[in-house]
């Protein structure tokens, strides 16, 4: 299933054949997981490139913003057409954690006690 990945852990550069309804619903669902642009691959040999926004598996249908331009337009096509997914566009949410994120902000909490303090020291009240 999966090929080498541009980033360590990453599914980046990811591969999932789809060659039964149950490898095709397990790697759309992944594909609907994933905060990037994927590639699918239809049975007709043609393909969509996109962002998964909802996988409608009861339905069988997998909703994408394709790009158009400088925007990006819903297109809605049957599932069961996926013959693969490959994981193309960057991970946008890879590497980053909720302990990245307070890390950042206890940072930035100090850099403007830090700023305080010294306006507060230059108007003669510390």
């Amino acid at each position: 299933h999966a090929l080498p990945t541009h980033k360590p852990g990453s599914i980046e550069g990811t591969v999932m054949e789809c060659g039964d309804a149950t490898a095709r619903r397990n790697a759309l669902q992944i594909a609907f997981d994933y905060r990037g642009d994927v590639t699918l691959d239809l049975s007709d040999s043609s393909h969509v490139v996109g962002f998964v926004y909802l996988f409608d598996e009861s339905g069988d249908q997998v909703h994408l913003f394709v790009p158009q331009g400088k925007e990006s337009v819903p297109q809605t096509l049957p599932a069961s057409r996926v013959a693969r997914v490959r994981f193309t566009g960057e991970d946008t949410a890879f590497g980053k954690s909720w302990d990245d994120w307070t890390t950042k902000a206890e940072k930035e909490r100090k850099k403007e006690a830090e700023r305080l303090a010294k306006e507060a020291v230059a108007r003669g009240e510390l």
